[in-house]
């Protein structure tokens, strides 16, 4: 169980997710120069677009399958005042948006990249 939760937190972590996938663009793309090879950079469009598959499912990861089918189909009338797991849960949500944003583009810029990279 520790460690389902423990790759799951790995993979819902959005800056790492972001940063280890651009840091690996950033590596392909100057391999490419170095090598006048670009299809090393075309291939990183694949990592990229990984990643944004990755974050446009951070909720499913985060909550897993069964918590995630119970959070789409339970209506919450919360409390006056929020509870800390109330807050807690919103802050996610958020999150949850964002990393949906967020990859969205990495999925569309990723396959730009995947199929027009090596053309540079």
């Amino acid at each position: 169980m520790f460690r389902q939760n423990m790759k799951a937190k790995i993979l819902t972590d959005i800056p790492l997710v972001v940063c280890c996938s651009l840091s690996w663009v950033l590596f392909s793309f100057i391999l490419s120069i170095v090598s006048c090879q670009w299809l090393w950079f075309s291939r990183s469009g694949s990592v990229i677009t990984l990643a944004g598959g990755i974050l446009a499912v951070r909720r499913l990861l985060r909550l897993g399958v069964k918590g995630f089918f119970h959070s789409q189909h339970t209506i919450d009338g919360g409390h006056y005042v929020l509870t800390p797991d109330e807050i807690e849960s919103n802050r996610q949500e958020l999150l949850d948006d964002r990393a949906t944003y967020i990859g969205v583009c990495f999925i569309i810029i990723g396959t730009m990249i995947w199929a027009y990279g090596d053309l540079l």
